[in-house]
């Protein structure tokens, strides 16, 4: 028996539904083409809270722990070291309502105690990196490769906002065997950020950049490659370590397994002025036969001509 006209609808309803949905699917996550970058970033993420950044022992038997994020003094909410500041004048007895664990917990302390808690907190972290890509498409960016985790407390803060800036670097520290080293920089704290970000997981960090804050900036697109194109041999990773300026450098790749792969320095020029890789270079893009193949994500202490890489295409996935 035929099927009747309201089935063969139904039938060709779902495979059109069927069809956009892969078809959606696919679009999301094959970019084809994007801009390498490789400029040196100041990253600037706000808590939202107060966050503890040591355990402290406030009273002789009761600790606030590495991480705990102090949400309200007074029942106010507070968002910055400003914030608690303004509490401690008004009371001698102060309310503090904290999180730990995902659990609020209250308790009542002396104005003393909290400023004796003040060299602990924190309503900010910062660090340096490169940014890796940028999508003119969507105006995305990638950065880092890797995550950013709060030193010291090695704990990766949940943020409110955050933003990043380009960043000059004035001078270099040389990496040797056993001391990494780094870049130092600067940027003037007038300037305006050249994008916000909205996620830092194990790829990276990730936003949307200001086109006006970046006309400056070549945009040259390329290719980005699967990672079965990424071979060993020749390649080039892109950073800056002059002030704002963007190089090539030669590097070799050595290893590849799955999407991580391994390469090391061999531009003379890089090694003689950085002694390989550096902290801050996380986020560099690699690019290999003229499209993008990776990003730098870590370096061998003790060997620091020696990186490590994670394949384009499992960064932008942006989430593993």
């Amino acid at each position: 028996m035929k099927p009747s006209y309201r089935i063969w609808s139904l039938i060709t309803i779902l495979f059109f539904t069927l069809f956009f949905a892969v078809n959606s699917t696919f679009a999301q996550n094959t970019t084809s083409s994007v801009v390498p970058l490789g400029q040196s970033i100041q990253i600037d993420l706000q808590y939202g809270a107060v966050v503890l950044g040591n355990d402290v022992l406030l009273t002789d038997d009761y600790w606030l722990r590495t991480g705990d994020a102090i949400k309200q003094v007074n029942s106010e909410n507070v968002r910055t070291m400003e914030d608690v500041k303004t509490h401690i004048k008004e009371k001698e007895q102060i309310t503090i309502h904290y999180e730990r664990n995902k659990k609020m917990y209250t308790k009542e302390i002396t104005s003393d105690q909290i400023l004796k808690l003040l060299p602990f907190l924190k309503d900010a972290t910062e660090g340096i990196g490169t940014l890796t890509y940028f999508d003119l498409e969507t105006n995305e960016f990638g950065a880092l490769g890797h995550q950013i985790v709060d030193h010291p407390s090695g704990l990766t803060p949940s943020f409110s906002e955050g933003s990043i800036y380009l960043s000059s670097i004035l001078q270099i520290k040389k990496s040797i065997p056993g001391k990494p080293g780094y870049k130092i920089t600067s940027h003037q704290n007038n300037t305006s950020p050249i994008g916000g970000v909205n996620e830092n997981n194990v790829y990276g960090i990730f936003g949307k950049l200001e086109k006006n804050a970046i006309e400056n900036i070549p945009m040259q697109e390329v290719e980005v490659a699967d990672k079965e194109a990424i071979t060993t041999g020749k390649a080039i990773m892109r950073t800056s370590i002059d002030g704002e300026k963007v190089q090539d450098f030669s590097i070799e790749i050595t290893t590849v397994e799955d999407y991580l792969f391994q390469f090391t320095v061999i531009d003379k020029t890089l090694i003689e002025k950085t002694g390989g890789i550096l902290q801050g270079m996380s986020g560099s893009p690699i690019i290999q036969q003229d499209k993008l193949i990776g990003v730098v994500t870590h370096m061998y202490v003790d060997k620091p001509k020696n990186g490590a890489a994670l394949s384009i295409k499992e960064m932008m996935k942006k989430n593993p």
